[in-house]
């Protein structure tokens, strides 16, 4: 009983140290920035100001090449997998294939180090919020190309020369420091960071399959859900699980209180806007506050575009729960695995 009540606490803990009010301004500028863009340029403006700001956001700096070849090849395959998931996201079959291979890939990427898996694992959920954009915003070449722009001009500013380099920056600039034998070491079904991907894969397509024959209008909510809590560490997995779940059902209960109010369009046009900037603020501070504003967010945007509200938000708890029990599922499956090699050395 004591120990549950210490997970209780721990669930619910508070860091007030972890209010992050930069970052969630930066990040409100962003989204009003896209915004405006897309109504005055397009789709193509809308993906350029998201591209530019992540590519911002995973350069870590160094020697200049290596941040170069880094965020253009971040800018390729962030626009891929933007044409890949908003050209398929109206196909059953295609919307299918292409979360497994994505996903596929994306977990292999830790082969490369968690900076690596954790620049795959923002594309990989970028290529979903791309998929999901496809029944209101349907331009897959638009959309690719400003991602690819947005994102590759961070890399080509880097290109520009400084007026006083470093002497040990110059010398370090002159070689890459690339190799895919890391990626080759785990290209067999004995490797764990294979097991992950694989699992993965198959346990994100499968979601977005029974999305599609629940008939669900955002089918892709639960394979979202799910790649957001299945981590590689699995034991902040499993905690992930229940915090996003009382988070969801917190949120839902709030979303439907003050939808009771039948506030004017540019009344939740606003709360809309500065409950993304608290969700922005909170993300570090506890994941169940940070999971009860998300699901606020998402049931006042889809107000705001004059969707069925009251089924949204029952459809987002049933989600998000189907989502969590997949991943779940696959923490299971991978503490079998993991024992498997340990017990054929002791039987041996």
């Amino acid at each position: 009983m004591k120990h549950l009540k210490v997970q209780f606490a721990d669930m619910f803990h508070i860091d007030h140290a972890a209010v992050n009010l930069s970052k969630s301004t930066l990040g409100l500028a962003i989204v009003l920035v896209a915004l405006i863009l897309l109504s005055t340029i397009g789709a193509f403006g809308f993906t350029m100001a998201f591209g530019a700001a992540l590519a911002v956001m995973f350069d870590e700096g160094g020697p200049r090449r290596q941040r170069v070849a880094t965020l253009s090849v971040f800018a390729l395959t962030g626009a891929l997998a933007t044409l890949l998931g908003n050209g398929t996201g109206l196909s059953v079959w295609g919307s299918i294939a292409v979360i497994f291979v994505v996903t596929l890939v994306c977990g292999l990427s830790l082969a490369f180090g968690p900076q690596a898996g954790k620049i795959a694992f923002f594309i990989n959920l970028w290529m979903m919020i791309a998929l999901s954009l496809s029944p209101v915003l349907y331009e897959p070449l638009n959309l690719a190309l400003g991602f690819f722009c947005g994102s590759g001009l961070v890399a080509a500013l880097l290109l520009l020369p400084k007026t006083n380099p470093a002497a040990g920056e110059a010398a370090a600039d002159t070689a890459l420091h690339w190799s895919l034998a890391p990626l080759r070491a785990h290209l067999n079904l004995h490797s764990p960071i294979m097991h992950f991907a694989l699992s993965r894969a198959l346990a994100a397509a499968f979601a977005m399959w029974l999305g599609w024959q629940l008939a669900l209008a955002h089918p892709y909510w639960i394979a979202m859900t799910f790649l957001i809590v299945l981590v590689p560490d699995r034991q902040q997995a499993a905690r992930t699980s229940w915090q996003r779940g009382i988070g969801t059902v917190i949120g839902v209960a709030i979303g439907a209180v003050v939808l009771a109010f039948n506030l004017p369009q540019i009344t939740l046009l606003l709360l809309w806007l500065l409950v993304t900037l608290l969700m922005l603020a909170v993300q570090n501070v506890n994941y169940v506050l940070y999971a009860s504003i998300l699901t606020l967010n998402l049931i006042l945007f889809y107000q705001l575009l004059e969707a069925n509200v009251l089924f949204n938000g029952i459809e987002r708890l049933v989600t998000t729960l189907l989502g969590i029990a997949f991943a779940l599922g696959i923490i299971v499956l991978l503490e079998y695995l993991a024992k498997q090699p340990g017990e054929e050395q002791s039987a041996g």
